[in-house]
């Protein structure tokens, strides 16, 4: 069964109770999920809530223009387990320690965790860092590679992958939309030329050992 979109008598005009987020604009119910197509990707960055159909939120006007209406109410709590996830994309320098202090800050129940609280959250760190990690296709081998990220007008060049999963998810976490490949230096060349030629906007920073600074 689907959910009909944009359904203005969705029975959420209680704001102070968790899950009754809404779109201010025609009123059907929203939640905190960016959407699933975003036309002005590249150029702005994606909106944090959506419809519950995966729209953007009805447009709003002002000095910038139409933009998507942020949305009233209070948003339903997250599991720990999604807590963890997105304070470890805001920070992902954090220690388990850190998150169990930020946990009970946050009136979670850690006691609740089925297991030793620091070892479950640790296991949870670890998994969000091995699938963050940046892939190497086919035909790039030998360990002179170059890791780029790019997300809105920022392009960031590294040689090593963690550092380049760091910048990822600092990105994501900032809800732009991001791409991260795996290339040869010579590759990186010919891309940063094409780059620089066809978006002379963007913010090259090339942050490998043996770089000067930022290239543009």
């Amino acid at each position: 069964m689907t959910t009909p979109p944009h359904d203005h008598d969705n029975g959420h005009d209680r704001p102070d109770e968790p899950g009754s987020l809404r779109c201010p604009e025609c009123r059907a119910a929203a939640r905190p999920v960016p959407p699933r197509d975003w036309p002005l990707a590249g150029f702005a960055a994606r909106p944090g809530a959506s419809h519950l159909d995966g729209t953007p939120l009805c447009p709003v006007y002002g000095p910038h223009g139409a933009q998507p209406a942020e949305p009233v109410g209070a948003p339903a709590r997250l599991t720990t387990w999604q807590a963890v996830r997105q304070s470890w994309l805001t920070h992902p320098d954090w220690t388990s320690a850190d998150h169990l202090a930020w946990l009970d800050g946050e009136g979670y129940d850690t006691d609740l965790i089925d297991g030793d609280p620091d070892e479950v959250i640790g296991r949870w760190l670890a998994e969000h860092r091995r699938t963050a990690r940046l892939t190497v296709p086919p035909g790039v081998t030998g360990e002179d590679r170059v890791y780029v990220v790019a997300g809105g007008d920022m392009v960031a060049v590294f040689d090593n992958p963690d550092a380049a999963g760091i910048q990822r998810t600092v990105m994501q976490a900032a809800n732009l939309d991001t791409i991260a490949s795996v290339m040869t230096p010579a590759q990186w060349d010919t891309a940063r030329a094409i780059l620089r030629a066809e978006h002379p906007e963007l913010v090259i920073t090339d942050a490998r050992h043996d770089a000067t600074g930022p290239t543009s």
